[in-house]
């Protein structure tokens, strides 16, 4: 655990058991690489919140900042944003009174889709265009996971189609990655005509076991220890759908309001990680993980 233990001093990590964390680290590197997968966030978890002290789009973003789009529609997205953003991140509303009306955003941003005259030809483009990042070293940590044949989950709430482009973009959709969100509808012409619909739509708190069994399948029957990267205490239900997991570690990126926000993130994940926009930590784990694997088979370690 020399990697991992060295990260936990950073001061970029918060945790709020050291001991019940430490078990659940050790289960984990000691499972390797075979019992394990990763359940992640996309917006703000794979992807950068900031760069240089500018805001990055998030996948919603690059549709929705794109230059070429009707200034009509650049305006209208701007006022459903300013509503409802702030609800979104105000820590003092319930879930139960949060969830309704981040439904009914969601709703709104939809209906707006079938004014905005995108075309889906225009999404190689408009991801080259916009700002959004990963954070630091993903490609990094996908491509080991990748190269390990460790699952990783993709459960987002935003557009599947441009987390998809982003992704490919970035050269990070590989073979082992199974992406779940909401995906675009479009008439015959390929313009968008809004959300489709039929699985139910993902917002940020129903990442739930009725989300997660649409890509749970006999390929995830031995992965019983599980790591959860995410963004929001929504996010903190993608582990709903394991059956009968081991452990399940969660580790949560605290993005923004960090003083009001830290002790109730502390309480809820098992590893907080204060503005930090790399992938520092979870490639530490992975390197542990590695190691371990390749020491039991007799093999040259390569992390």
């Amino acid at each position: 655990m020399e990697a991992v233990l060295d990260m936990m001093q950073d001061r970029r990590v918060e945790v709020a058991d050291m001991t019940k964390v430490q078990s659940k680290l050790q289960q984990i590197i000691s499972g390797g690489p075979d019992h394990l997968q990763f359940i992640v966030d996309f917006d703000y978890t794979l992807s950068r919140a900031h760069k240089d002290g500018k805001l990055v789009d998030c996948s919603w973003g690059v549709l929705e900042n794109f230059q070429e789009l009707p200034s009509d529609y650049h305006k209208k997205v701007k006022v459903v944003k300013d509503k409802y953003y702030p609800i979104e991140i105000d820590m003092s509303i319930s879930l139960e009174k949060k969830i309704p009306i981040m439904i009914e955003w969601y709703k709104k941003a939809n209906g707006l889709l079938s004014e905005s005259g995108v075309n889906r030809s225009w999404f190689p483009r408009m991801v080259a265009e916009s700002n959004c990042e990963l954070r630091d070293d993903t490609n990094l940590l996908l491509n080991r996971l990748n190269q390990a044949r460790v699952p990783v989950l993709v459960l987002s709430a935003g557009l599947g189609d441009l987390i998809s482009h982003i992704m490919s973009h970035f050269g990070v959709l590989h073979g082992n990655t199974t992406l779940v969100s909401n995906f675009l509808d479009y008439d015959q012409e390929g313009k968008v005509v809004g959300l489709k619909e039929d699985d139910g739509l993902i917002h940020m708190y129903n990442k739930s076991e009725s989300i997660l069994k649409r890509s749970q399948g006999d390929n995830y029957a031995d992965r019983k220890n599980v790591v959860l990267l995410g963004d929001s205490l929504g996010d903190l239900k993608m582990a709903d759908g394991v059956k009968d997991p081991n452990v399940v570690l969660t580790v949560g990126f605290l993005n923004k309001n960090i003083e009001e926000s830290l002790e109730t993130y502390k309480k809820n994940f098992d590893i907080v990680l204060v503005d930090d926009q790399t992938m520092d930590f979870p490639n530490a784990l992975v390197t542990d993980v590695l190691k371990v694997s390749a020491v039991s088979v007799g093999s040259p370690v390569t992390v």
